[in-house]
């Protein structure tokens, strides 16, 4: 759990388009410039607090100070997602299995995290703003206790390098390669804002359902066999909803400022002309045009034109179990449109189609549906994966580089 809830927050990444933000009339200018170089020296020096306060105080006498903005808005997730670990893994200490999900204090330091990750979205929002935003940063330099074991050690030094080259081999540990230096721009900074959208549509889900029921799994304690996870506030559901259509609309934003780009200087997502990034990850055009296919094929899932295949999404994970799926299909938007309470009543066991529907439809509610135009997601997402395969890199790393990409 630490493991997971550190990484969460270490790494900084649907027919809804973004909010609009007004243009900067002078972006990036000289002074902006010189009065953020020193929360950007406390920044790359790990000193985080500090950085944040200078960037805060820039900000209070400059609104539209990109590279501020950028400095606060990653000094401000830092500082979230450590609170956040601390308190849940606090009151997980402290609690038994999943409390720390329904515990009065885990709520309000979900609740907390949200706020911040709120915060750090209007920091974004300035940041994309200009179009000449840029900040040179080396992640994997941070001298930081990522793992709070009380000091710094190998595991907190090597969390944010590449450990590994294009081929998919490792890079040698005194390889300056491992601890490059991104220079990242405005796209980067819609990049950052879907990742941040996307974890606020999580944190919105986790907060709109009661989950202590799942304890009865833990406990092996399910006499009944059923389980209720009660919908406690449905509109945090519908803000989930809003939250990963401007998401997608941020990452196909960024996509498009990715192909506009000219220039070619250690960049965090290349696009297929950009040879200069540091992170193995060869982006040509069909990876772009598969991407661009991914967002709109959950745009669309978003508002329940097409539905996922449980037959072919099954199949990825097992392909025995998807003989017994029925002919059925996820409504994903609409299980956020309408949502209610989550139903798994395992009572028979049967591995049959017809008690397989039966549990699906306690499970999805309004999201089961019969007859829907399926959504080409499941595969657009394999031959992603296979437009990324070097011939002997891991699924692992494969799946790091699709989720780079949000």
């Amino acid at each position: 759990m630490k493991r997971i809830l550190t990484i969460l927050v270490v790494w900084a990444g649907c027919g809804g388009a973004p909010e609009p933000v007004a243009a900067v009339q002078t972006p990036n200018t000289p002074q902006q410039a010189a009065d953020a170089a020193h929360a950007i020296a406390a920044l790359q020096a790990s000193k985080f607090d500090e950085a944040r306060s200078l960037a805060t105080a820039i900000l209070t006498r400059d609104g539209h100070s990109s590279r501020a903005a950028a400095v606060r808005a990653i000094a401000t997730y830092q500082a979230a997602g450590n609170a956040l670990i601390t308190q849940l893994t606090s009151i997980n200490d402290q609690a038994e299995n999943l409390k720390f999900l329904d515990h009065e204090g885990g709520r309000t330091a979900w609740k907390s995290f949200l706020d911040q990750l709120d915060a750090v979205d209007r920091d974004l929002a300035i940041v994309s703003a200009d179009p000449l935003f840029s900040l040179e940063l080396c992640l994997a330099c941070w001298e930081h206790d990522w793992n709070r074991n009380g000091h710094i050690d190998d595991r907190d030094r090597r969390l944010l390098e590449i450990e590994y080259d294009a081929k998919g081999e490792a890079i040698d540990q005194a390889d300056p390669a491992r601890r490059p230096t991104f220079r990242f721009d405005v796209g980067d900074a819609d990049w950052a804002r879907a990742m941040v959208a996307f974890q606020r549509a999580a944190v919105q889900l986790v907060l709109a359902y009661r989950w202590s029921e799942l304890d009865k799994l833990l406990r092996d304690d399910l006499a009944d066999k059923r389980l209720t996870i009660k919908l406690i506030d449905a509109g945090r559901v519908t803000r989930a909803r809003d939250l990963i259509l401007a998401g997608v609309g941020y990452a196909d934003r960024c996509r498009e400022a990715y192909l506009a780009e000219t220039d070619d200087d250690r960049e965090w997502v290349p696009n297929p002309k950009q040879n200069s990034h540091p992170v193995p990850l060869p982006m040509d055009a069909d990876v772009y045009a598969t991407w661009a296919g991914v967002t709109g094929d959950v745009r669309r899932m978003m508002t329940s034109e097409e539905g996922l295949s449980l037959q072919q999404a099954m199949a990825v994970i097992d392909k025995r179990a998807a003989l017994v799926m029925p002919a059925a299909y996820i409504d994903v938007g609409a299980m956020l449109r309408d949502p209610g309470d989550l139903v798994l009543d395992v009572s028979d066991d049967a591995k049959t189609p017809k008690n397989a529907e039966r549990i699906l439809r306690g499970l999805l509610g309004h999201g089961y549906r019969t007859g829907m135009k399926s959504s080409p997601l499941v595969q657009r997402l394999h031959r992603m994966k296979d437009e990324l395969d070097t011939g002997t890199d891991t699924m692992e790393h494969k799946l790091r580089y699709l989720l780079w990409l949000n």
